[in-house]
């Protein structure tokens, strides 16, 4: 304690300003405070960030380059869902043709079976009609034979009946 009565809590006492350090301890506070912002005040950068006439043209090219490279591939990832949209619609227009033709195919098959089962009839009624001409001639051939019978019967009649009369008849008697 001292004539006060005031017991210090750090020992106060010459230039070490009670760190027993002395004034390097403030030296070394300062490198450590100019070593976290790289020795520039105010500029957080210091010396060692200085654009240089080719860093900044190195830098340039290289964000020129992925400006070109981001371009490409914007270029490419459009011409790719391009390519995918045409093929999409180039399948899209195929199978609808393809569908059409099958429709169209199986409508003519269709109208095939229609036209082959109208042919089927008709040769049916063809042959029906030629089976009947020909059962109709063979019904005229048997009646005009049937009447040629006929008449060659009465001729066979009417001779019979002359020559029986004839033998009745004898010549030079007269009647």
């Amino acid at each position: 304690m001292d004539s006060t009565g005031i017991t210090p809590v750090m020992p106060v006492g010459g230039m070490d300003g009670g760190f027993g350090g002395g004034p390097f301890i403030w030296i070394f506070g300062l490198l450590i405070l100019l070593g976290l912002f790289n020795g520039g005040f105010g500029s957080f950068g210091g010396a060692a960030d200085v654009a240089t006439k080719d860093y900044v043209s190195g830098v340039i090219s290289n964000q020129t380059t992925q400006s070109g490279i981001q371009d490409v591939l914007l270029s490419s990832a459009n011409n790719n869902y391009e390519t995918a949209r045409l093929i999409s619609d180039q399948s899209a227009q195929m199978m609808s043709q393809n569908n059409a033709n099958l429709i169209n195919a199986i409508q003519g098959f269709n109208t095939l079976g229609s036209k082959i089962d109208n042919l089927g009839y008709q040769l049916e009624q063809c042959c029906c009609s030629i089976k009947t001409q020909m059962l109709e001639q063979r019904l005229d051939d048997a009646q005009a034979a049937l009447v040629t019978a006929q008449g060659a019967i009465s001729n066979a009649n009417q001779s019979q009946y002359l020559l029986s009369m004839l033998g009745s008849y004898t010549p030079g008697v007269g009647v």
